[in-house]
């Protein structure tokens, strides 16, 4: 007897409709969590969605069952209980009928998709008090058929999230790498996301009820117990996240064989000649100034002589100041010793979280205005853009700092002897120097003289997308001056006196699920999924509450999957955009389409280049860089580096930035160096 018991509660547990008052909204939730979105994913980004929409659901049900129990308790008639569940549902759909307008509140919106969850919560409470009484009255102590029923349940809801699949795969472009989600390891992955997720909900509650009972009975000491549990966990929280950023972080100062060699030119930040020295430049700088364009082979590709050799400033995170201010004046006195100042060109930019800047992009301006230009970049974090969020208000003062300075240095000189100043942010590094003008808008580019930026996948969190300036929506932001655009041929349509009017263009693929992305997404239907979807947005892509917001997430972790030389304009990978992008946003009209194409495949060639520099175990197992090529440290017939050639550095690892070893009371020396 007693294993029938069991045996009836286990098919209960995982009969959707017998589990619990959520327990139907779960089970439609994850099997929904496998419909068409933005990007395709893996089993196992499918089965955290899965585990995530469970979660989700289950938490609102627990948040609407506080206050239905307290009018119809467990003991209540079932009539009783559905009449109840009738009238919030009633309630929730009558809220959820509030006209959608344009340019509405987030107040009003919140209150429609608060209407659509409220009915939906109904509804799954109404099936579960359905079932649990139509189950009640008809087992006479049987036991095959609550399995039967929890089976046929099940399995239904395993067809549908296969079925949702399948659709999935078909209308969802692939990533040039083979990428598995099968259904049985999504299922699988998004129940252990489900069971990790409630156990640390369970044990949550836990410790906050063993505090309670800790501190004794009482108003105050519940507040106080709750808490103090708060800040336990947060605590706990942010001590795990410390150490895993700071260990990931560890790889800005791996030297890598093919980027240990200074380099050769002056014009670079990490020469002999530098400020900037090499060994605190981290693992992108140290790539930045090595793959410099020479102006041989600007000329080579473009068929006509380079007007110089292109500049490359980098301050590292690693940089001797331990004050903001620091790197921008490092910078200054780099960008004033290069001659930075009397290039025809100085182009800004602001990094993503690492220090990484698409060098598609840097080699397409130096191609493009035929060496005549000068790059400065300094690095704020060392963390992958996810993991660096919190820097960008740090990135966003570093940027105003440098661009103040720049601006101040070019006053002293004669209108007809400044550089055209050009800004350039990719990613978090468009969010960060966006928000430098956030409140000025289009007059803030004239304050700091800046005279036209490109933002390339400009995140939807960044505020210059929020409020509404990205769309030209601003009162800051006149007719034209800011344009917004899925791919290149958008702009090279427009007129060249529409191109001239445009001070900031913005590039954001239609199915970038990271410019997408925004909190508002959780309550507020969005524009791209309203009438004809864009290039990449699936068709069949529908909005749900809480449920389109974990969706256009998680496809952010797998919004670039990128493969050298296979240049993509999808998601949120814009090498073969950049080139095209780069000559309309900052106006180069005299390069040709013949000059383009010349570009383009030698961008191809460049990053397989520097993608087997970056695999290869000894520099002279890689071709060299274009800076090296013509000079007595590369081999003639091989193209690669001579060994022995140069002085690089004689370690894999460097020992970090010395400023905060010094502010810890450390010093960094050879024998930290692993």
């Amino acid at each position: 007897m007693e294993l029938k018991s069991t045996a009836v509660k286990a098919a209960d547990i995982v009969n959707p409709l017998l589990s619990s008052p959520g327990g139907p909204l779960e089970g439609m939730a994850m099997a929904s969590s496998f419909e068409p979105s933005l990007m395709p994913r893996t089993s196992m980004q499918q089965g955290i969605m899965m585990g995530l929409a469970g979660l989700t659901a289950r938490s609102l049900v627990a948040i609407a069952e506080k206050g239905t129990r307290r009018v119809t308790p467990n003991s209540a008639r079932l009539s009783m209980k559905l009449a109840i569940r009738g009238a919030i549902g009633a309630t929730g759909a009558g809220l959820a009928m509030i006209p959608q307008r344009q340019g509405e509140s987030l107040w009003r919106s919140g209150v429609r998709s608060g209407g659509q969850m409220l009915a939906a919560v109904a509804v799954s409470g109404a099936l579960y008090d359905t079932s649990v009484s139509a189950a009640a009255g008809s087992r006479n102590d049987a036991i095959l058929r609550p399995m039967l029923a929890s089976a046929a349940v099940t399995a239904g809801m395993v067809a549908l999230a296969g079925k949702n699949l399948k659709e999935r795969k078909q209308v969802i472009k692939r990533w040039p790498v083979e990428q598995k989600n099968e259904l049985p390891m999504a299922i699988a992955m998004g129940w252990a996301t489900y069971a990790a997720g409630s156990g640390l909900g369970k044990g949550y509650i836990a410790s906050r009820n063993g505090l309670v009972r800790f501190l004794g009975p009482g108003p105050t000491k519940r507040v106080i117990g709750g808490i103090a549990n708060a800040a336990i966990w947060a605590g706990g929280a942010v001590t795990l996240y410390n150490a895993g950023v700071g260990y990931i972080g560890r790889a800005n100062e791996k030297v890598e064989p093919a980027y240990a060699m200074p380099p050769l030119s002056p014009l670079v930040s990490g020469s002999e000649e530098s400020t900037s020295p090499f060994v605190d430049l981290g693992l992108q700088g140290r790539r930045f100034v090595t793959d410099v364009v020479s102006s041989e082979l600007i000329e080579e590709v473009l068929g006509e002589p380079a007007k110089k050799t292109p500049i490359r400033v980098f301050i590292g995170y690693n940089s001797e100041p331990m004050y903001s201010m620091g790197r921008t004046e490092m910078a200054m006195a780099e960008l004033e010793r290069t001659g930075a100042f009397d290039r025809a060109n100085l182009l800004l930019v602001s990094p993503t979280g690492t220090g990484w800047v698409d060098q598609t992009m840097i080699e397409s301006a130096e191609f493009l205005t035929k060496g005549d230009i000068a790059t400065c970049l300094i690095q704020y974090g060392r963390f992958p853009s996810f993991l660096s969020v919190q820097k960008v208000a740090l990135g966003r003062h570093q940027f105003r700092a440098l661009l103040w300075s720049v601006r101040q240095r070019l006053a002293e000189r004669p209108p007809g002897k400044r550089p055209k100043v050009f800004v350039f942010g990719e990613s978090l590094g468009a969010w960060a120097s966006s928000d430098v003008l956030m409140y000025q808008g289009i007059d803030g580019f004239d304050h700091y003289g800046i005279d036209n930026a490109l933002w390339v996948g400009l995140p939807g969190l960044a505020k210059w997308s929020r409020n509404g300036m990205a769309g030209g929506r601003s009162d800051v932001v006149p007719e034209g001056s800011v344009g917004v655009f899925d791919n290149p041929g958008e702009i090279e349509e427009l007129s060249a006196e529409q191109q001239d009017k445009l001070r900031a263009t913005i590039l954001s693929h239609d199915n970038d699920p990271i410019a997408m992305l925004s909190t508002d997404l959780m309550v507020r239907k969005p524009d791209w999924l309203e009438g004809t979807p864009g290039r990449g947005v699936p068709e069949d892509m529908d909005y749900t509450p809480m449920t389109t917001f974990l969706q256009v997430a998680i496809d952010a972790m797998n919004a670039m999957v990128t493969v050298p030389g296979h240049f993509g304009s999808f998601g949120h990978d814009y090498r073969r955009d950049m080139a095209r992008m780069v000559r309309a946003a900052y106006g180069f009209r005299d390069i040709t389409d013949d000059q383009i194409e010349s570009i383009e495949r030698q961008l191809v060639t460049l990053e397989l280049e520097r993608a087997e520099r970056i695999k290869a175990s000894k520099a002279e197992d890689a071709p060299a860089a274009p800076q090296y090529r013509g000079t007595t440290y590369v081999d003639e017939q091989t193209g690669v580096l001579r060994t022995g050639a140069g002085v690089p550095l004689q370690i894999t690892r460097t020992s970090g930035a010395r400023w905060f070893k010094k502010f810890h009371g450390t010093h960094a020396g050879p024998e930290e160096v692993q």
